[in-house]
C-alpha cells in the first residue's frame, strides 16, 4: 500500500493567456536505473513534483511508501525558492524521519532553487534519506529556461513526458554536475549524462562527506583555487595527491 505525504494542492490550472505546446517525451536513463536501484530494497520514495495521477499510480506500484512534498506547487504559488523550499519540506510528517528515503526525484528544480538555496535543500533532505538514498534531477544547460518547473510524467520505464506551464523564459544558472557535491551536502555525484535533447540526466547519492574519494573534491579546489591570490595557489596545489 502505497503512503502520502505533504499531499497539499492538486496542481494548479495554467494561465487561460498561455496556450502550452504538446507535451514532449524523451528518455530518462537514469531515472529508469534508480527505479530498478529499489529492488530488494525498502523502496521508500520522495517526490518533491506535483501529485500528478501517472506518477502517483507507477510509483505505488513500486513503492510500498511514497511521500510528496510540493516544492514544484510551492514555486508556481510565487513564493521565493527559501520560502517554497521550506513550505513543501514543513508538509512531510515526522514519520518520514523515522523511515528514510531510498530515492529522492528532484525533477528540475535544483535549477529554480539556483546555488543560494541548494545547500539548504541538501541540509534538509539528506537527514531524511538512507545511505546509499539516490537523487534524480534534470539540469539545463541552455543560456535560459523556462521560468516554472516543468511537470513530469512517468510514461515508460525510461521515457519522462515533460510539460511547460509558461512561455515566459528566464537566466539559466547552468549548473555543473561536478558543482553538485559541494551544493547538495550529503550528496555526491554517482552518474551523470547528457541527454539527445540537451538536459543534462544527473544521479546523486546519499553518503557522508567523510567518504569522499578524493578526486570527487577536484572542483572544490579548482574553485577554491580561483579565489585564492596567485601567491598562495601553489600551496593548494602542493597539498592535493598525486595520480
Amino acid at each position: 500500500m502505497s503512503w502520502l505525504a505533504g499531499f497539499r494542492r492538486p496542481p494548479s490550472p495554467e494561465s487561460s493567456e498561455f496556450e502550452p505546446p504538446p507535451p514532449e517525451r524523451h528518455a530518462a536513463p537514469g531515472l529508469a536505473q534508480a527505479l530498478a536501484w529499489l529492488e530488494g530494497r525498502p523502496r521508500r520514495i520522495l517526490d518533491l513534483g506535483p501529485p500528478l495521477h501517472a506518477n502517483l499510480a507507477r510509483l505505488a506500484r513500486l513503492a510500498p511508501k511514497l511521500a510528496i512534498a510540493d516544492l514544484a506547487g510551492s514555486l508556481q504559488d510565487g513564493l521565493s525558492p527559501l520560502a517554497a523550499l521550506d513550505e513543501a519540506l514543513a508538509s512531510l510528517v515526522p514519520g518520514g524521519l523515522a523511515e528514510p528515503f531510498e530515492l529522492v526525484l528532484a525533477w528540475d528544480l535544483p535549477n529554480h532553487l539556483g546555488r543560494e538555496t541548494l545547500p539548504r535543500l541538501g541540509a534538509q533532505i539528506a537527514r531524511r534519506c538512507a545511505d546509499g538514498c539516490l537523487l534524480h534531477a534534470l539540469l539545463d544547460v541552455g543560456k535560459t529556461m523556462p521560468a516554472l518547473p516543468r511537470r513530469y510524467r512517468i510514461r515508460d520505464e525510461e521515457v519522462l513526458e515533460q510539460e511547460l506551464l509558461t512561455a515566459e523564459q528566464v537566466a539559466c544558472p547552468r549548473l555543473q554536475p561536478g558543482e553538485l557535491d559541494r551544493l547538495l551536502p550529503g550528496f555526491v555525484i554517482e552518474k551523470s549524462r547528457l541527454l539527445a535533447h540537451g538536459v543534462q540526466e544527473v544521479l546523486m547519492k546519499r553518503t557522508d562527506h567523510a567518504e569522499i574519494p578524493i578526486t570527487r573534491l577536484a572542483p572544490v579546489r579548482r574553485e577554491l583555487r580561483k579565489s585564492l591570490p596567485r601567491g598562495r595557489r601553489g600551496t593548494l596545489e602542493a597539498q592535493e595527491p598525486q595520480p
